[in-house]
């Protein structure tokens, strides 16, 4: 390559790296103030409504939140660095590297090969992993996600592991590997309203026109209740001993929809009980009025 060429080369190169790693710096700030922006906007960071040991939890997990974020980004901003860095000064001396020696090259691959494989992997997967995740919207920190039949809210996203609030305030933490390859049920990464449902059974010998009429009425009874249309009542199967049943409200975050499912299965129960109503299966094979043993 004649020195002409070279030249244009080499400048080329680094005026793309310099204009690269700031476009990428400055992406990843916006970034980071999106997020630290949303925390602070949310009005809940709770997947169930306690009264607990903790004061003001809410302000406290958002006020975590936030320094993780900082820190996550903090690392993610300097591993990207590091690497962005590494691949230019590979590409600025790409001309040159027919001048070193193949044993030297092949030694050094070989070697950094074996490190990395060895030693680095585990660390360097969930980096990756967890990257992939704060710059994708699979979850974020503040989301209410039901992931391995564990209900909660995503409470931290660090650059190796996920850790997620369980309803019970325990902590379900999963490396970010196994996070891309989970099957996640996020009920607020567009919006937080729900669509809750319970379900029942109820006797044949019993009025079913009453019965949906019991059902409505406890839904729209509830606190938690969102009137943005009335509630909905269905006869989903006829099984061998009764109707199953579906009565679904909406409600205006998944913190309500837990209270809400809760107050409808409670005021059922009274009012299948005080009517006379039978409803769920015992072990002979028939069906019981609630509070009967």
């Amino acid at each position: 390559m004649s020195s002409h060429y070279l030249t244009i080369y080499l400048v080329s190169v680094g005026l793309c790296g310099a204009l690269f790693v700031w476009w990428i710096r400055k992406r990843i700030t916006r970034i980071e103030d999106q997020r630290k922006h949303r925390i602070q906007r949310l009005k809940r960071f709770e997947s169930a409504k306690t009264s607990t040991p903790v004061d003001m939890p809410a302000a406290e997990a958002k006020e975590t939140a936030v320094d993780s974020i900082e820190s996550r980004f903090s690392i993610i901003r300097k591993l990207s660095f590091f690497m962005i860095v590494t691949l230019w000064i590979l590409a600025l001396v790409f001309p040159f590297l027919n001048k070193i020696p193949a044993t030297a090259v092949s030694f050094f691959v070989a070697a950094s090969g074996i490190i990395i494989g060895v030693a680095a992997r585990p660390f360097i997967e969930n980096s990756i992993s967890g990257i992939v995740i704060s710059f994708s919207h699979p979850i974020r920190t503040g989301d209410t996600v039901i992931i391995d039949n564990n209900y909660g809210v995503v409470e931290d996203i660090t650059i190796t592991h996920t850790v997620i609030k369980v309803w019970n305030w325990r902590r379900y933490i999963i490396p970010n590997s196994r996070m891309l390859s989970k099957e996640i049920t996020n009920c607020t990464i567009n919006d937080a309203y729900q669509w809750t449902h319970v379900e029942f059974y109820v006797a044949y010998d019993s009025d079913i026109a009453q019965v949906k009429k019991l059902a409505v009425e406890a839904a729209t009874g509830s606190k938690y209740f969102a009137d943005y249309e009335a509630p909905r009542f269905w006869v989903m199967e006829m099984e061998e001993k009764g109707y199953k049943c579906w009565v679904a409200a909406w409600a205006d975050s998944p913190v309500d929809a837990w209270e809400l499912a809760n107050d409808i299965r409670t005021e059922l129960i009274a009012q299948f009980k005080s009517c006379g109503i039978k409803t769920h299966k015992i072990e002979h094979g028939g069906f019981a009025v609630p509070g009967d043993h």
